[in-house]
């Protein structure tokens, strides 16, 4: 996420609904001058980001999510450039080919952090509930290191996947617990296990 880009953002939002950045700070319910270029720079020189409290007021105010509001900094080079792959979770089993993911013809969705690996895939159950609901998107990372405390998807050879919280890892088994109830732990036979990929955001 670059600073330029989030101010952008907000210029643009805006421009799009013909305010000024006073204008727009006003309808959010702001100090008018939250949002003034005079704003972005502190006295000492170094560069003061919008807090998230005024952020989400106006994602609240224009209903739209985060990632819709940081779409609005980019040019259409860009856009495409901070695209990932995206699938429903009940359509991941079958992407799993000689242990990789085939995300060949997969649709697109924005994300803000655009890194190489990642993926994203939406909750279309009810089984991980109430944590993860249905429509939740999930933003995965191919090529992570797992450590204790970070959710995790793991593939299992059989073709069945396991959202959970990773504990740690012995020669034998992953040592897991379930996100709704972390205080249960569960283990998962190494040799069960396909692949593995980190969970490194979580869409509320």
């Amino acid at each position: 996420m670059k600073y330029e880009n989030v101010w952008n953002a907000v210029d643009n939002l805006a421009k799009k609904h013909g305010l000024s950045p006073s204008g727009l700070a006003k309808l959010a319910g702001l100090d008018a001058t939250t949002f003034n270029k005079s704003k972005r720079i502190r006295p000492d020189g170094k560069k003061r980001w919008p807090s998230l409290d005024s952020i989400n007021r106006l994602l609240e105010i224009f209903n739209i999510s985060f990632e819709q509001f940081y779409a609005l900094s980019n040019s259409d080079e860009e856009k495409e450039n901070g695209s990932i792959p995206y699938i429903k979770l009940s359509c991941l089993p079958n992407q799993l080919v000689d242990k990789k993911i085939d995300m060949r013809n997969w649709n697109k969705v924005l994300f803000p952090d655009f890194k190489d690996a990642l993926y994203a895939v939406e909750i279309d159950s009810s089984s991980y509930a109430p944590l993860l609901r249905y429509g939740t998107i999930l933003i995965m990372a191919e090529n992570s290191d797992i450590r204790n405390g970070d959710r995790a998807v793991i593939f299992l050879n059989d073709g069945h996947i396991l959202i959970k919280e990773f504990i740690r890892r012995t020669a034998s088994k992953l040592v897991v617990c379930n996100i709704n109830t972390p205080e249960i732990e569960e283990n998962v036979a190494i040799n069960d296990v396909a692949l593995i990929n980190r969970i490194v955001w979580i869409s509320q």
